[in-house]
């Protein structure tokens, strides 16, 4: 099966949203790092000053929140907004994004999630797929798409 749709700011948000409140790989990611970059910044300033004040903590804290808030929208502003196919057959995903090709094996996705608006694929490094309800000609065309998804995923793990 083959759809095609041009990715929004929006769809990149709604997959990162989404992707943050149910997958713990994307939510330790999420919320993890800013408090390692934290942790960090005050392991800095611990060596080079013996001591923390109330100052190391809060600009730790501010950097840990910037990190946090910046970060997806790194992800909106790097939205390829050319035509996207996307092709699944039953050992990979096949995708196209203006002249960019590449192909995932269905054993590198981590999970699938269905929304009302959107269809989103998360590969096991984090990456994947927001695939908005208008890249489907029909109702009928996107429940094929998300039972031989389902179906292909299964398998490989199989």
């Amino acid at each position: 099966m083959v759809i095609e749709y041009t990715a929004e700011r929006k769809d990149v948000a709604a997959h990162y949203s989404y992707a943050r409140k149910h997958s713990t790989k994307v939510a330790l990611f999420s919320y993890g790092l800013p408090a390692a970059i934290a942790v960090l910044l005050m392991a800095e300033v611990r060596l080079i000053t013996h001591s923390l004040t109330l100052v190391d903590w809060i600009i730790a804290l501010i950097w840990g929140a910037v990190f946090f808030f910046v970060f997806p929208v790194i992800l909106r502003l790097r939205t390829k907004k050319s035509k996207r196919t996307l092709s699944i057959e039953p050992d990979r995903l096949s995708t196209q994004i203006g002249k960019l090709r590449g192909e995932v094996p269905w054993a590198k996705m981590d999970s699938l999630h269905v929304t009302d608006e959107h269809v989103f694929l998360i590969r096991k490094n984090m990456n994947g797929f927001a695939i908005p309800r208008r890249a489907f000609s029909d109702e009928a065309q996107r429940a094929e798409f998300i039972r031989l998804c389902e179906r292909y995923m299964q398998s490989a793990k199989a």
